[in-house]
């Protein structure tokens, strides 16, 4: 069988060539063209070209049956390769042949069908990149942007609502805070007054008990007897604990912020509280009227059946009377 050469590196080696130059209309390999090819200052400005990727634009030489080194003449259709006139005496004898042209110009046509195809294609694909980039992707961005937003927003909002109303007990606090310390503080003063003024008559009875001498100890005593007079008449005055800060309602401060917030963004979480209410008061009605149903069914199952057996009285009082009427025919047959 024919078969169209394959291109092999022309410099040194017989690897697959991948390379054509234009200059010394040579095949050549990568690794070739990096050692020996372009190691030559000469060949430096050579057209080297790709030639899977330059396709026709490459000059390459005309293929020839590697068996019999000669020019392709026909297409063989039953092995679907190019064939010599040689070949077509042996391994190709009475197979049903083609011209080249007729063949190549079919899949010249096809080929440009695959063209137009993989153009459109090209097309259609490069769009879409474009919309990825530009449409989708400005999409994407804008939508998260937005739903960020929308985020901090109601976050920002449900700050507000807590700060606004932890602000309400915490006041409370630092009111009640100053308002107690300053009775502590009035509290503080009297207490101080009154600790100076017994320390001072505290030091007066201290220093009359230091004079030795009687007539001056009863002089400065008979002196001192508006403080003794002051010291037996005041009585002790009871310090009073502070008032207690009321507990926290975490409840009552939790239902605030709650019912704030359900006002503030409609979740209607009253509405669904009031619609499970109804709907158990209404599955309380339907349980109370299939109870009523039930009780007049059982009433009805009651009264069937003792139709029932009713029926069944009659139907058996009825056979007796047919009896006793067929006794009688035949009692008077027999007179």
């Amino acid at each position: 069988m024919a078969q169209i050469m394959a291109q092999t590196c022309e410099f040194s080696c017989k690897e697959e060539a991948t390379l054509y130059c234009k200059v010394c209309k040579q095949f050549l390999c990568i690794d070739c063209k990096q050692t020996i090819h372009d190691k030559f200052p000469k060949y430096k400005d050579h057209a080297v070209m790709n030639i899977h990727q330059e396709g026709n634009c490459v000059f390459r030489p005309h293929p020839v049956c590697e068996t019999h080194k000669d020019t392709f003449v026909f297409y063989c259709c039953k092995c679907e390769c190019l064939t010599c006139a040689e070949c077509m005496t042996s391994t190709h004898n009475e197979h049903k042949t083609e011209k080249i042209k007729n063949v190549a110009d079919a899949r010249r046509h096809n080929v440009n069908q695959i063209v137009q195809q993989l153009k459109t294609k090209v097309d259609i694909v490069k769009k879409k990149l474009e919309t990825i980039d530009t449409e989708q992707s400005i999409q994407i961005q804008a939508d998260c942007l937005s739903y960020v937003k929308k985020v901090e927003e109601t976050v920002d909002d449900l700050h507000m609502i807590v700060d606004r109303h932890k602000l309400i007990p915490l006041t409370t606090a630092s009111d009640f805070k100053d308002i107690e310390n300053e009775d502590l503080g009035r509290k503080r003063v009297f207490f101080r007054r009154r600790h100076d003024e017994t320390a001072i008559r505290l030091l007066k009875f201290e220093n009359l008990l230091k004079e030795t001498h009687d007539s001056t100890f009863l002089t400065e005593w008979k002196a001192l007897q508006t403080d003794v007079q002051m010291n037996n008449e005041e009585t002790d005055d009871p310090l009073v604990a502070p008032r207690r800060i009321e507990s926290f309602n975490q409840k009552k401060l939790t239902k605030f912020v709650i019912d704030e917030i359900d006002e503030k963004f409609q979740m209607k979480l009253k509405e669904q509280e009031k619609e499970v209410v109804r709907l158990t008061e209404g599955i309380g009605v339907l349980t109370g009227e299939l109870k009523e149903k039930q009780e007049q069914l059982d009433d009805l199952s009651k009264l069937a059946r003792e139709l029932k057996e009713k029926k069944n009285e009659l139907v058996e009082e009825n056979g007796k009377l047919k009896t006793e009427i067929k006794e009688r025919k035949v009692q008077e047959i027999s007179k």
